[in-house]
């Protein structure tokens, strides 16, 4: 029996443009459920009271500073492997108390979009457009 010797040859430059697209899109959608919960502080805080979080102020305005932090990290490619891990969990954090706990199928889908969106950046990593890869060719030297 013939053996096939095959190999999947990838172009890192398009691999790492990928890579940045996605990073950037998943950052900005991040930035804006963050935003969007900062303008609509009432509400947010109001469904954070609600739920039973502790100290739902510092707890709910602390959620959505370090959302936003996590969005402009992911954005520059920084820690990307731990900050796309912490993203999904913040941003299920954030959709629950804005939805009120009422988990409805679209938070679901959004959530299911989100790590789907974010896995090729926490399992494989930033790729050359990132800081990350830059700090990394400076450790290198």
């Amino acid at each position: 029996m013939q053996q096939l010797d095959l190999h999947c040859k990838i172009d890192e430059d398009v691999f790492s443009w990928t890579v940045f697209i996605t990073r950037a899109l998943v950052g900005l959608v991040l930035l804006y459920v963050a935003v969007g919960g900062l303008l609509y502080y009432r509400e947010f805080l109001y469904n954070a009271a609600l739920l039973g979080l502790p100290m739902p102020v510092a707890g709910g305005i602390s959620l959505l500073i370090v959302q936003i932090l996590l969005a402009f990290m992911l954005l520059l490619g920084w820690f990307t492997r731990l900050v796309s891990t912490l993203g999904v969990f913040c941003m299920g954090a954030i959709g629950v108390i804005f939805f009120a706990g009422e988990i409805n199928h679209i938070f679901v889908a959004l959530m299911l979009l989100l790590i789907t969106a974010l896995l090729p950046s926490a399992l494989l990593g930033p790729g050359k457009i990132s800081l990350d890869y830059k700090h990394a060719i400076r450790r290198a030297k």
